[in-house]
Parts: structure tokens; C-alpha cells; sequence
């Protein structure tokens, strides 16, 4: 790992004197010897389900390492902003944060971490207040960089340079208020699609190892917990580093392990790649009950020329083909898919089949984004950008389409007694029990709390917006 401080341009007279009172603050702070006892940390996060998971690895570290955490925006020693850099708008709000937290707490030592971070690491120490700037491996070492920055208030920022490492594990023991926990079991991707800058942000695709998976699992069953979510940025890739000597080990074997289990809980898989489910791994989910008939599954286009532009690994007939797949084999089966829309050289007709493509297939939600060119990928260098105006109006059409799409999945239960795993929280608007069935209904429910983190039978009656409202069965 190397470690440096970096040289950023003229802050001006203002945010020089800026740096120079927080220095003395922190100056006052150590002498005081605030930072020796029981110091307070403050967290934001930007971006994906995956960045919050780490978020919360990182305060699981720092509540180890005797810090209080408390709620971002408060006075606190130390500020960590996990940044996003998948969008020009992740980009943005990350900045924004790091701003907010050098204002919010004056004195703070304020940290950027994450994707952002890793991809832009000057950017991000040229912002007025920032102190130190980590990328998306050596996060572990996190408090150890803190302590080497107050060694030195005042100066420049210091940012830690280090080549991707092997997998690096943040577990966490709670989850706060949740019922489900995530392990995460795989980092980076090889995959390289047009658009993409992840592969530069999170590095090669490596895996945790299938032992360490599994006690990791054990230790959450035995805590109560009655939902595994097993979480990567490109999870269907899990394991393929980790083949040797003729021994495989692939997503699939994991799963097979995880059944062999003796636990109630059941398992989730996040988002998983359409190359990387095969029969085999339909066959398991459709087989044990133990699996959630629940995939999130990016499409990106549904057009086979856009497709090709993206590199994405299949046609449009190709996916056409797996969703319904999975769908004969698991009815019930809840399929969700990320959409671009905007890419560079998409016309009207390309929008058009993308939709209809869309419309006709079984799909259950959409996630849409607009395209946003990201330096360094190979999307950024192609002609034909399509206008933000244009951008805005397909992408609307979609979140549209979208609506219409979980109305229809969530009406086609109304009557049927699902399993809900209630949350041990109410929900906010209605003062409801709520949770999720197996396969990703958000349900709301009258009831004690003695049904919170337990599964229960939930007759479906009718939808209310994004979520279906139920009835407890005896």
C-alpha cells in the first residue's frame, strides 16, 4: 500500500483559512484528549445495496474500536462519506456529502471511501475539508489511516494508493432493525460492458472462500437472523477464482452447501448476471424451498444491436429465452431487470423494441437509468450521445411501464396466502406490521410484535401503490 500526501490546487484565500481553523480545531481536540475517549463517527453512503452493506461493516468496526456512531450531520470526530461513481449524478451527490460533512462538523477529520474514491482519488482530496481519501480495498485498515491523518491537522489530504487485494471481508454481526442480513461472497467484475466503470472502481472478479462463507452464514443463523441475502457485484462469477485441481467451485456449489444447512432461514440471491444462470442453477432454486423465487436479473437493452454495442454477452432472444425459463419452472418467480436507456447511437426504434420487448416478457419491476458516460470505459469515446431531454423522456416512459408491471405481479397473488418474513419495524405511513414474502412482495399487515422476524402466512386482499396489503392467517 502507498500512502501520500496530495497536492491539490489553489483553495483560495477563504478555504485556506477554511483548513487552516479546522487544524486548529482538531489541534484542540487532541490536546483535550476528545479523540481518546469515546470519540464519535458519523457515516453517509451513496449508490448501491452493496456500498450500504460495506457502510455498515465499516461502523461495525468502529463501534469494535470504541466509537459512538451517530446520525450524519451531527458533531462528530470523524465523517465518512462511502462514495458512488456508477453515474455523473452518484458523482455529484458523493461531492455534496464530503461538503455537508467539512460544514456540518467543524474539526471533523472527513474521509472519502469507496468507488469514487478509487476512480478519482484528486478530485475527491481537492474538495475544501477533506482529509483522507480510500479506495475500495484496505478499508479494514480505515481507523489506522485516521490515526496517521492527526498525527499531521491541517495538511494536505492524504490519500491511500493500493493495487485491487484479495477478497476483503467487512462482516457484520447486526443488522440494524432488519431481519434479513447480507454476506457478501464476491467483489469485482471481468466483464468490461461499454458502460461500465466497476471493473476500474471494484477490480477483478475474487471470491470469498467457501469455508469462510459458510461459518460466516452459521454465525447469522445462530444469531436468529431468518433471511441470507448473498450479495457481489457480480455474483454469478462466485467461486471461479477458487477452482483447483480439478475441484470445482462455482455459485452453484456454494447454494448446495447452503441447503445442507440445518436452519429455517431462507436464502436470496442479489443481482445476477443472465450469462451465469444455467440450467443447473434453475433446477436448485426451483427444487428447494429454501431459495427465494426471487432474481434480479439487468437486461440493459431489448435490442440485440444496442446489446452488442453495450458488450453485453447475449441477445435480446437470449434473455427472452432464460425468462422464460425460469418462469415455467417457477411461477411465482419474482424477476426484476436494471434498463438503460440513452445509450449512445439508440434511436427511436431501438427505445421502441426495448420496449415492447419489455411489455411482453414476465417481468415483475424495472430499475431505469439513464445512460451516463463514464471517463475511462468504452462507452464514453463512441459517437451519437443521446440528448438529457430525450434521456428524461424515455426513461420516464419506462418508470411508467414499471409501475404497470408491479401492479400486475403484485395483483396476480391477490387471494393466494403467501410467507412474509415481518420486520422488526412498523411501517412509517400506517403504523403496519411490514415485510417481504419470498419472492420480494412488500406486504403490510395488522398485527402484534410478536410476529416480528418470524415468517407468517399473509393473505393478500388488495394493492396499495408498490405494496400489498394483507391479512394475517391463523
Amino acid at each position: 500500500m502507498k500512502t501520500e500526501q496530495i497536492k491539490t490546487k489553489s483553495l483560495g484565500r477563504k478555504n485556506s483559512r477554511n483548513l487552516q481553523r479546522n487544524g486548529a480545531e482538531r489541534e484542540r481536540r487532541l490536546k483535550k484528549g476528545k479523540l481518546e475517549s469515546r470519540p464519535k463517527a458519523s457515516f453517509f453512503t451513496v449508490g448501491c445495496k452493496l456500498n450500504q452493506y460495506e457502510t455498515e461493516g465499516l461502523k461495525e468496526h468502529f463501534r469494535a474500536e470504541g466509537f459512538e456512531i451517530v446520525p450524519f450531520g451531527r458533531e462528530a470526530d470523524v465523517v465518512i462519506v462511502n462514495t458512488c461513481t456508477v453515474t455523473a449524478r452518484a458523482d455529484r451527490r458523493s461531492r455534496q456529502a464530503l461538503r455537508k460533512a467539512a460544514r456540518s462538523s467543524s474539526g471533523a477529520i472527513v474521509a472519502a471511501v469507496g468507488c469514487y474514491a478509487q476512480v478519482s482519488p484528486e478530485r475527491l482530496a481537492s474538495i475544501p475539508g477533506v482529509d483522507l481519501v480510500v479506495g475500495t480495498s484496505q478499508r479494514q485498515r480505515l481507523i489506522e489511516l485516521l490515526r496517521q491523518r492527526q498525527q499531521n491537522p491541517g495538511g494536505q489530504p492524504l490519500v491511500c494508493r493500493r493495487e485491487f487485494s484479495d477478497f476483503e471481508c467487512l462482516d457484520i454481526t447486526s443488522f440494524d432493525r432488519h431481519t434479513r442480513a447480507f454476506v457478501k461472497v464476491q467483489e469485482g467484475c471481468d466483464n468490461h460492458c461499454a458502460y461500465c466503470i466497476v471493473p476500474s472502481a471494484r477490480g477483478p472478479s475474487r471470491s470469498r472462500s467457501l469455508e469462510d462463507t459458510l461459518r460466516q452464514v452459521n454465525r447469522l443463523l445462530n444469531w436468529g437472523y431468518q433471511e441470507i441475502v448473498l450479495s457481489g457485484v457480480c455474483l454469478g462469477a462466485y467461486g471461479l477464482d477458487l477452482s483447483s485441481d480439478g475441484k470445482r467451485i462455482d455459485l452453484v456449489e456454494l447454494l448446495k452447501r447452503l441447503e445442507g444447512l440445518n436452519a429455517p432461514a431462507r436464502y436470496r440471491l442479489s443481482s445476477i448476471e443472465p450469462s451465469y444462470i444455467s440450467q443447473e442453477l434453475a433446477r436448485l432454486l426451483a427444487n428447494s424451498p429454501k431459495f427465494c423465487p426471487h432474481l434480479h436479473i439487468p437486461l440493459q437493452s431489448g435490442d440485440t444491436e444496442i446489446l452488442k454495442k453495450m458488450r453485453r454477452p447475449y441477445s435480446a432472444e437470449q434473455y427472452q429465452d432464460l425468462i422464460w425459463m425460469l418462469k415455467s419452472r417457477m411461477p411465482d418467480m419474482a424477476i426484476g431487470a436494471d434498463v438503460i436507456v440513452g445509450f449512445p447511437g439508440e434511436t427511436g426504434k431501438h427505445f421502441q423494441n426495448t420496449y415492447r420487448f419489455i411489455q411482453k416478457l414476465p417481468i415483475g419491476y424495472l430499475h431505469v437509468f439513464r445512460f451516463s458516460p463514464r471517463k475511462g470505459t468504452a462507452a464514453y469515446r463512441m459517437k451519437g450521445h443521446v440528448d438529457e431531454y430525450t434521456k428524461t423522456l424515455r426513461s420516464q416512459q419506462l418508470r411508467e411501464l414499471d409501475q404497470q408491471k408491479r401492479r400486475q405481479f403484485i395483483s396476480s397473488f391477490l387471494g393466494r396466502s403467501l410467507p412474509v418474513l415481518f420486520e422488526t419495524r412498523r411501517d412509517r405511513q400506517t403504523g403496519l406490521l411490514t415485510g417481504l414474502t419470498s419472492n420480494y412482495i412488500r406486504v403490510l399487515a395488522e398485527g402484534s410484535d410478536e410476529f416480528m422476524n418470524r415468517i407468517a402466512n399473509v393473505k393478500l386482499e388488495r394493492v396499495q401503490e408498490r405494496k400489498a396489503i394483507g391479512r394475517i392467517e391463523p
